[in-house]
């Protein structure tokens, strides 16, 4: 008797499959209008550097007193990481891009997206969603963002030897 057991790929669904043409061309027809081509790169590098520059100053402040050329050391790590993630990114935009046009079609029922497209069509509808990104460099939300940011990395910090010892545990069963 053989048993018929589906394979991982198989059990999972690929997400665009139980999208409907329609919606889907929908969304892709809203991502294309509110994110031209030529704005995708610069939007996406703009967010991916307020993000690094605010992780970067909660890690610094997690340092504390760094010894003579410690900092100048991690900068230029971080530079030098940065360089390469940019490059990585780069490559993965039109995925990301692709995956956001079919998530707006999972999310969205067929007659939210034609009024989401009839709005992106508008000067302010597309000003709005490009400008979307841009909150996170206003200084409201950055600061705000910047506190909470501390205070994880303070939390993960603090929490560190909790998981170096669970995972010495493990390794030690073994």
């Amino acid at each position: 008797m053989s048993l018929a057991v589906p394979s991982v790929a198989q059990a999972q669904e690929s997400p665009a499959a139980s999208i409907s043409s329609v919606e889907l061309q929908l969304a892709s027809e809203i991502i294309d209008t509110a994110y031209p081509q030529d704005t995708r790169e610069p939007m996406f590098m703009a967010v991916s550097e307020q993000m690094e520059q605010q992780v970067m100053a909660s890690v610094i402040q997690q340092m504390g007193d760094l010894p003579a050329g410690a900092r100048k050391v991690l900068h230029d790590w971080q530079a030098t990481v940065t360089s390469q993630q940019r490059d990585i990114l780069r490559r993965h935009i039109p995925a990301i891009m692709q995956a956001w046009a079919e998530s707006y079609a999972n999310i969205f029922s067929e007659n939210e997206l034609r009024d989401i497209l009839t709005f992106v069509q508008t000067d302010t509808g597309r000003t709005f969603l490009m400008k979307s990104t841009d909150v996170i460099s206003d200084p409201a939300f950055a600061s705000a963002n910047q506190a909470y940011i501390d205070e994880s990395m303070a939390l993960m910090q603090d929490r560190m030897p909790d998981l170096i010892r669970g995972l010495s545990e493990i390794a030690e069963a073994q």
